[in-house]
C-alpha cells in the first residue's frame, strides 16, 4: 500500500475542491487529520472521515486521475471520538477551497481517538501532535474521564492505552500520577 505525506493530501483535496459541483463539509480523522492540521509528518495510507462520502465519490475519481495520487478516502468502519468532538471541530484553510469545507478534530480529541486502537503507530502520532501543538493534561484527563465511556472494547485496555499515551507524552511519574487519578 502507498503511503501519502501532507503535502500530496494537500494536492488531493485542491483537486477534490475544483471537481465539486456544490459545497460539501468533509470531517477528517485519524492520520491525514494529524498531518494537516498538526504538523504529523508520519505518512499516512488515506483519509479516513467521520462524513459520508457517497456525494464527492465522482470527485475524489476526478482529483485521483488528475493527480495521479491514488489516495482512499471513506468514511471510518470504526471511530471512537469523545462525546461531544464535533462542537469542538477545528475547520481549516488549505489553500483557499472554494466548495470544500475540511474539518478535524480538536488536538486533544484526536489524541483520544488515537488512544483507542493504541498501537506503536499511533503513540508515536500522539507524541509528534504533543511535541508539535503542546497538549494539556487536564484536559486530557477530563475527556477521558467524562466524554470517552463509549468507547469500543474493554475498558481495562482503553484506560491502559491512556496511560501508555500519558507517558509517552509527560513521563513515568505523570502517567503514575494519573493512575492514581483513574482509580
Amino acid at each position: 500500500m502507498n503511503e501519502f505525506t501532507q503535502n500530496e493530501f494537500e494536492i488531493f483535496l485542491v483537486a477534490v475542491d475544483r471537481h465539486l459541483a456544490g459545497t460539501f463539509s468533509l470531517i477528517i480523522i485519524d492520520g491525514c487529520a494529524a498531518a494537516l492540521a498538526y504538523q504529523v509528518e508520519r505518512p499516512s495510507l488515506d483519509i479516513d472521515t467521520w462524513s459520508e462520502t457517497s456525494d464527492i465519490e465522482d470527485a475524489c475519481r476526478a482529483a485521483r486521475q488528475e493527480t495521479g495520487l491514488q489516495i482512499p478516502l471513506h468514511t471510518a468502519a470504526i471511530a471512537d471520538p469523545p462525546y461531544h468532538f464535533e462542537d469542538r471541530l477545528v475547520p481549516l484553510d488549505i489553500h483557499s477551497l472554494s466548495n470544500l469545507k475540511i474539518y478535524v478534530p480538536e488536538k486533544h480529541d484526536l489524541v483520544l481517538m488515537k488512544v483507542v486502537r493504541g498501537d506503536e503507530h499511533d503513540l508515536e502520532t500522539i507524541k509528534e501532535i504533543a511535541e508539535k501543538n503542546g497538549l494539556d493534561l487536564e484536559v486530557l484527563v477530563t475527556r477521558f474521564l467524562k466524554e470517552m465511556q463509549q468507547a469500543i472494547g474493554r475498558p481495562e485496555t482503553l484506560k491502559h492505552n491512556f496511560l501508555a499515551a500519558i507517558e509517552r507524552v509527560f513521563g513515568e511519574d505523570i502517567a503514575e500520577q494519573t493512575e492514581r487519578r483513574l482509580n
